[in-house]
């Protein structure tokens, strides 16, 4: 199943969820290199201690890309990624909803994956090059930036990577209570982005 499908998936999941609608465009923005390049810098978690945090990296990210550099049509994505068809973690869209409905996001942050789903398919991720380079899979120069994440359509990423998103937006967060309300309008508001001036 291509990406699209598995995202529009989601979106339909998250809908029934109440956790908001999400359609994402068909057609890439792109995105200049040096902007990816510039996000990547920001970040404050070395390249090599980037594995296993996909919350505190990606999430960081995504922020910097949105309120940062202002880039349109980022969306939050959690599921799965597949090694050559093999799953890196356990969760399923069940799982999600048991996350909800037991208010277990801020326990079970390490039991998924999170990325930015852009327009037209495209994936973008701070953290897999970091778990691929630590498990021998890829080699990264991390004097590199643009090295250090990857971006690329997600039916042709290299590596036997595939993306499986089953939940979308940031809604999850606050229903499955890994964040609270208050700290996510506070973080996505337009207070918080002031100390990018």
């Amino acid at each position: 199943m291509s990406y699209l499908k598995e995202f529009k998936a989601a979106a339909s999941r998250t809908k029934k969820l109440n956790l908001g609608e999400f359609a994402v465009a068909e057609t890439p923005f792109p995105i200049d290199q040096t902007i990816l390049n510039a996000v990547e810098e920001t970040g404050h978690i070395p390249f090599t201690e980037r594995a296993g945090k996909a919350m505190s990296v990606n999430f960081g990210m995504f922020h910097m890309l949105s309120k940062k550099f202002h880039i349109p049509g980022g969306i939050i994505t959690m599921g799965n990624v597949s090694i050559n068809n093999e799953m890196r973690l356990p969760v399923t869209p069940t799982h999600f909803k048991k996350m909800i409905k037991n208010k277990t996001g801020e326990e079970e942050m390490g039991s998924y994956h999170l990325w930015t789903t852009l327009p037209g398919g495209i994936i973008l991720d701070h953290v897999m090059p970091s778990a691929l380079h630590k498990d021998g899979i890829m080699t990264v120069n991390e004097a590199i930036p643009a090295e250090r994440f990857l971006h690329g359509q997600a039916d042709e990423l290299p590596h036997g990577l595939t993306y499986h998103p089953m939940i979308l937006g940031l809604e999850f967060f606050i229903a499955s209570e890994t964040i609270d309300r208050e700290a996510m309008e506070y973080l996505m508001g337009e207070k918080f982005p002031k100390q990018y001036e």
